[in-house]
């Protein structure tokens, strides 16, 4: 018997235009927050990452190791590992959504992706996905983003999860990516490994579906923001140089009717960080 699935919708408010970088920027907004919430980091994303980067500073500073503090380096040492594979998680996402047309992704909290404890599937409106703006001129504001987590953190569907402690463990990453005729679209991702059959989650893993859901009034066709500032760049980024049988080729070659979608693992795995009981968290995270 299959174990019951959380549906959940999240709305993206006050977003006119969802491009692919915005997207992904609201993905990995999620993955922060998931970290987070779920104890693998000990402090928000952006402040662990500043801690770590004044940890770089005082490296630099050719301070001697001595003995007493060999303990809090080879903390810090794990710590700078979790912090790495975070950046190299959230790369991933951004050029996948930049290359491919992702559907849905999801993220596995586990010692590995077949047993794994907790499951956040992240379901993509990958129709309302345009690239024909530009995500520098349609970035998501830092108010958009905290309204749409506020509501995860206060939902009630999450509560009993949220309110139980999770054990650092790995955090795995999967994503369904729709694919065209298009062949060898793997190469684009060296980190990628294509999975014949996705892994069934065990029972007792607790199965949280996010619906991430866009709606506009304002109708793309009418949205000429980007064409109108691309007047400004030389031919040949226009693609001006190109006949109408050209731009019919890439139509046909978008037709949805023609994708099929796969499922991918990426091999970059977070490795959650926490601080032992026996160490002084105040000399981890001070100089």
């Amino acid at each position: 018997m299959d174990q019951k699935v959380k549906n959940i919708d999240l709305e993206l408010d006050n977003v006119a235009v969802l491009t692919a970088g915005t997207a992904a920027e609201f993905v990995n907004s999620i993955l922060d927050f998931l970290l987070y919430q779920r104890s693998q980091i000990p402090f928000v994303y952006k402040l662990y990452k500043h801690c770590i980067e004044k940890w770089d500073d005082e490296d630099k500073s050719g301070k001697q190791e001595s003995f007493s503090n060999y303990q809090v380096n080879q903390q810090r040492i794990k710590a700078k590992a979790t912090r790495q594979s975070i950046s190299d998680m959230r790369e991933l996402i951004r050029q996948a959504f930049k290359s491919s047309k992702v559907k849905s992704l999801r993220f596995l909290f586990g010692p590995n992706t077949f047993l794994p404890t907790e499951a956040y599937t992240l379901h993509i409106p990958h129709a309302s996905v345009t690239r024909e703006h530009h995500y520098e001129n349609h970035a998501l504001s830092e108010g958009s983003i905290k309204q749409a987590l506020l509501r995860l953190l206060t939902c009630k569907e999450l509560y009993t999860i949220f309110s139980t402690q999770l054990n650092a463990t790995n955090v795995f990453l999967e994503l369904e990516l729709l694919t065209t005729n298009e062949p060898g679209l793997h190469q684009k991702h060296k980190s990628l490994v294509q999975k014949t059959v996705l892994s069934q989650l065990p029972h007792s893993c607790k199965n949280v579906h996010l619906h991430i859901r866009h709606t506009t009034d304002n109708p793309l066709v009418e949205m000429r923001c980007c064409q109108e500032l691309a007047i400004y760049r030389d031919l040949g980024l226009m693609h001006l140089d190109e006949t109408d049988e050209d731009c019919g080729k890439k139509i046909e070659c978008g037709d949805p009717t023609a994708e099929h979608s796969g499922w991918w693992q990426s091999d970059v795995i977070v490795r959650g960080f926490k601080v032992p009981p026996n160490q002084k968290s105040c000399d981890l995270w001070t100089s």
